[in-house]
C-alpha cells in the first residue's frame, strides 16, 4: 500500500464526516486520526474527533482533543465553546483547572472569556423548559403527587391534561414516570417516546426511556438513550446512575466507576451509586475501594446480607480468606434467601474446591424456594449430576414455562448442557445450548468489525518496532510469566503447573497490564507516534506501575504468574515495558478449543465473540495472525506449547516450559493438581484432577451441528487437516 500524502487529506476529511454523519463514529475516529499524522496543525481534525467523542458520551477524551484544537485555533470561539461543554460533562476539577490555564493564553475578549469560564462551571442536571399548554402550578402539582408515592393520582392527572390540552415533552414524560412506576412499562415507554418526539432534545425524557429499558434487560436499547442523555444533562444523577449501573452489567467498570465517581460527588451518599462503584471495583480487582465503598454503606444502613457477601469477596481479593469466610457466614445468616449472597458465598467455595460445601449452600438455597438459572447452573458445573437427582427434574421443568425470563432460561440452559453431556444425551445437550447462546448473542452483541480495527491500528503503531530495544528500556526488576492464549485453550492449566513450583505465585487473570500499557500508547498515538516513540521513561514508567499493582495484589510473592488473557495482544509492549518477563502462549485445536468456548458462559461483557461460530471463526484467525506477527518480530521472545503434547508427554513438555521460563525442575510441576491454590476460572474443576486427554475431540460428538464452524476454520494456521 503506497503511503498517505496531504493532497488526500480533502477527501478522507470528507469521507471521515460521512461516516459520523452515517452512524459510523470509530470508523471516522480511525480516518481522522490518520489525518492528524499527515496534518498535526489542522485544528479542525481534532475539533472535530472532541465532537465524536462527545457524541458518544465520552467526555474526557473528548477534552483531551478539544484541548488539542483550541492550542492550534486559540482565538476560535466555536472551539472554546465545544470545549468548555465538554469540561463541564467531564467534570474533573484538575480538567478544569488546567482548561482554564489554558483559556488565559487564548485570543479572546475579556467577555468571551467569563461565557467560557461560566460554561466550564455549569453544572447541567436538569433541561430547562416552559410549557405553554400547562401551568407551572400544574406540572408542580404533578411532581409533588410522584415525589409522594401517589402515582394513580398523577398518572390520570397526565392524562386527562394530555387530553384535554394537548400533548408536551413535560406532561408525556411526567405520565411515563407515572406508569413506569405503577409497573406499566409498555405505556410508558410509548408516553417517553412522544415526549421525545415532540423534543428530541428534552433529556429528562431520554433518561427516563433510557432507565426503563435498562430496568428491562434491554442494555443495548438503553445505552444510545443514556448516552444521548447524558449529552443534553451530563450531570443529572438519573442519568449518571443509571449510565454507571448500563455500564457494569455490559462488563466495563472503568466507564461504570467514571460515571458513578460524577454521581458520588454531587451526593456521596446515593446508596446505590455506592454499591454499584463497588461491584464495579470488584470486577476490576481493586479492593480497597471496594472495600471503602462498602464500610461507607455500612455506616448509613447497617451491614447487609449483600454488602457482607461483597465484602467477602474484596476480603478474598486482599489475600485474606480468614476474613472473607467471616463475612460469608454473616452474610448467609442476615440474608439466606438473597440472590446475590447465595451465588457469591458458592462461588468462593467452588474457587477453593469445597465443591461439596458449594453445593449444599445452593441447594438449600433451592429449598428456601430461592430459584434462577444461575443456582442451577451452578450446581450442574459444581459436580457431575445424576439423571436422577431432583434438580434436573426440577430444571427441566422450569425450562418448559413460557414465562422464564431471558436471563434465567440463559443460565439455565448452560446447566441442561452440562447435565445432558454428563449423561450422554448429545442431541438434547445442542438444544438446551443453542437457544442459550442465541439468547446470549442478542443480549450482548459482539463487534467483529472493532476487533479488526484494534489489530490494523496496532499493526500500523507497531511500524519502527526495534528489537534491540529490548533489555534496554522498560523496568527490569520484574520476572513475570504471562501465560496467554483464547479461553479454554489450557491456561489455567499450564498457570497451575507453573504456580506449583516453590518459586512461583499463581495471580490468576490480573488485568492490570494491557490498560496501563494502551494508556500510554493512546497518548504517543494521540501525538501521531509509533512505538518507536515511546521514550524510555514511558516504558519504564508501565512496567513501574504494573510492578506496584501487583504487589498490592499478590504481596510479598517472588515471582507470579499472570494468566490474563489479551496479553497475546500485545507482546511488544511486554516486551519493551517488561524485558526480564516470559510470555508463554497455549495453542490448542481449533475445533476443540472454539467448542469448548462456545458451550460455556462468560462473565457478562467478556469474550462476546463465544456465542455465534463466525465470531469465533473470526476471533481465531486474528489470534493466528498476532502470534504469526510476533513471531516475524522476536521469535525466542515467545514461547507456544501445544495442548494436545502437553497432555500426551507431560513430563517432556513441562521441562521444556520450565526451561524457558528459567525454572529449575521439581516435581511438584507434574503433580499439579495437589497443588492448594483458588482458581477463579471456569476451569477451576479441571486443575484440582491428573492431566487427562478425555476432552481432546469433543467437537467431533456435535459435528454437523458445528459445521458453520469446522468449515470456517479450514485453512487457517493450526487447523489439523483431519
Amino acid at each position: 500500500m503506497l503511503p498517505l500524502n496531504s493532497n488526500q487529506i480533502p477527501a478522507m476529511f470528507n469521507r471521515a464526516m460521512g461516516l459520523a454523519r452515517s452512524g459510523k463514529p470509530r470508523d471516522a475516529l480511525d480516518l481522522l486520526a490518520q489525518i492528524a499524522k499527515l496534518a498535526p496543525k489542522r485544528a479542525e481534525i481534532p475539533f472535530h474527533m472532541g465532537q465524536i467523542h462527545m457524541q458518544a458520551g465520552r467526555p474526557k477524551d473528548a477534552s483531551y482533543f478539544l484541548a488539542r484544537a483550541a492550542s492550534l485555533a486559540p482565538g476560535e470561539m466555536k472551539v472554546w465553546q465545544a470545549y468548555a461543554a465538554a469540561i463541564a460533562a467531564y467534570g474533573d476539577d484538575d480538567a478544569r483547572k488546567a482548561a482554564k490555564a489554558q483559556l488565559k493564553t487564548a485570543n479572546l475578549g475579556q467577555r468571551d472569556r467569563k461565557a467560557i469560564v461560566k460554561a466550564m462551571n455549569t453544572v447541567q442536571t436538569s433541561t430547562s423548559r416552559v410549557s405553554s399548554n400547562v401551568t407551572t402550578a400544574e406540572i408542580n402539582k404533578l411532581v409533588a403527587q410522584i415525589n409522594a408515592g401517589q402515582m394513580s393520582d398523577a398518572e390520570a392527572q397526565a392524562r386527562q391534561l394530555i387530553a384535554t390540552r394537548g400533548s408536551s415533552e413535560i406532561l408525556s414524560t411526567i405520565h411515563g414516570a407515572a406508569l413506569a412506576s405503577l409497573g406499566r412499562i409498555d405505556e410508558a415507554e410509548t408516553a417517553f417516546r412522544a415526549a421525545l418526539a415532540i423534543d428530541p432534545d428534552y433529556g429528562e425524557a431520554a433518561a427516563q426511556l433510557g432507565q426503563v429499558l435498562l430496568a428491562a434487560g434491554r442494555h443495548q436499547d438503553a445505552k444510545p438513550m443514556l448516552l444521548h442523555a447524558r449529552r443534553l444533562i451530563p450531570h443529572n444523577p438519573i442519568v449518571l446512575g443509571n449510565l454507571g449501573k448500563l455500564y457494569q452489567d455490559l462488563g466495563s467498570p472503568h466507564e461504570a466507576v467514571e460515571c458513578l465517581d460524577r454521581l458520588l460527588k454531587q451526593d456521596p451518599d446515593n446508596r446505590l451509586a455506592l454499591m454499584t462503584r463497588a461491584q464495579a471495583y470488584l470486577t476490576l480487582e481493586s479492593a480497597a475501594p471496594a472495600m471503602t465503598d462498602l464500610d461507607h454503606l455500612e455506616r448509613l444502613a447497617g451491614p447487609t446480607g449483600e454488602t457482607l457477601a461483597l465484602g467477602a469477596v474484596a476480603h478474598k481479593l486482599a489475600g485474606d480468606p480468614e476474613a472473607a469466610h467471616e463475612r460469608v457466614d454473616a452474610a448467609l445468616k442476615a440474608d439466606p434467601n438473597s440472590l446475590r449472597v447465595v451465588t457469591i458465598a458458592a462461588n468462593i467455595l467452588q474457587q477453593e474446591g469445597a465443591m461439596d460445601k458449594a453445593d449444599t449452600v445452593l441447594r438449600e438455597a433451592l429449598a428456601r424456594d430461592v430459584r434462577s438459572g444461575a443456582i442451577y447452573r451452578m450446581i450442574a458445573h459444581g459436580k457431575k449430576l445424576a439423571a436422577d437427582d431432583p434438580v434436573v427434574a426440577e430444571m427441566k421443568d422450569l425450562w418448559l414455562r413460557d414465562d422464564l425470563p431471558d436471563e434465567g432460561r440463559m443460565d439455565l440452559g448452560y446447566g441442561l448442557l452440562k447435565v445432558m453431556e454428563d449423561i450422554g444425551d448429545y442431541d438434547q445437550a445442542w438444544q438446551y445450548l443453542s437457544r442459550a447462546n442465541k439468547i446470549m448473542a442478542k443480549r450482548h452483541p459482539y463487534d467483529r468489525d472493532k476487533a479488526q480495527r484494534d489489530f490494523n491500528k496496532l499493526g500500523a503503531f507497531l511500524e519502527g518496532f526495534d528489537k534491540d530495544r529490548i533489555g534496554k528500556v522498560g523496568y527490569l526488576d520484574n520476572q513475570t510469566i504471562f501465560v496467554t492464549g483464547l479461553p479454554r485453550s489450557g491456561t489455567t492449566l499450564v498457570e497451575q503447573i507453573l504456580a506449583s513450583h516453590s518459586t512461583i505465585t499463581g495471580g490468576d487473570e490480573l488485568s492490570i497490564l494491557h490498560p496501563l500499557a494502551f494508556q500510554s500508547v493512546a497518548q504517543t498515538d494521540r501525538d501521531g507516534g509509533t512505538i518507536a516513540d515511546m521514550t524510555p521513561e514511558q516504558l519504564e514508567a508501565i512496567g513501574r506501575d504494573y510492578q506496584a499493582a501487583i504487589d498490592i495484589r499478590v504481596p510479598g510473592a517472588e515471582r507470579i504468574t499472570d494468566k490474563t488473557i489479551s496479553t497475546y495482544q500485545i507482546a511488544p509492549l511486554a516486551w519493551l515495558a517488561l524485558p526480564n518477563a516470559k510470555i508463554v502462549a497455549l495453542r490448542r485445536d481449533p475445533r476443540d478449543n472454539l467448542w469448548s468456548m462456545f458451550k460455556n458462559r462468560f462473565v457478562t461483557g467478556l469474550h462476546l465473540y463465544t456465542y455465534t461460530q463466525s465470531d469465533l471463526v473470526e476471533t481465531y484467525r486474528l489470534f493466528t495472525e498476532y502470534l504469526a506477527l510476533w513471531r516475524d518480530m522476536a521469535p525466542e521472545r515467545i514461547y507456544e506449547i501445544e495442548y494436545e503434547a502437553l497432555v500426551a508427554n507431560p513430563e517432556v513438555e513441562v521441562r521444556k516450559l520450565l526451561e524457558f521460563c528459567e525454572l529449575e525442575w521439581e516435581d511438584a510441576c507434574l503433580d499439579f493438581h495437589k497443588t492448594d491454590r483458588d482458581v477463579k476460572t471456569l476451569s477451576l474443576a479441571q486443575v484440582r484432577q491428573p492431566l487427562y486427554n478425555s476432552s481432546i475431540g469433543k467437537w467431533r460428538r456435535y459435528k454437523d451441528q458445528l459445521s458453520e464452524m469446522v468449515d470456517g476454520l479450514k485453512g487457517l494456521d493450526g487447523v489439523p487437516e483431519d
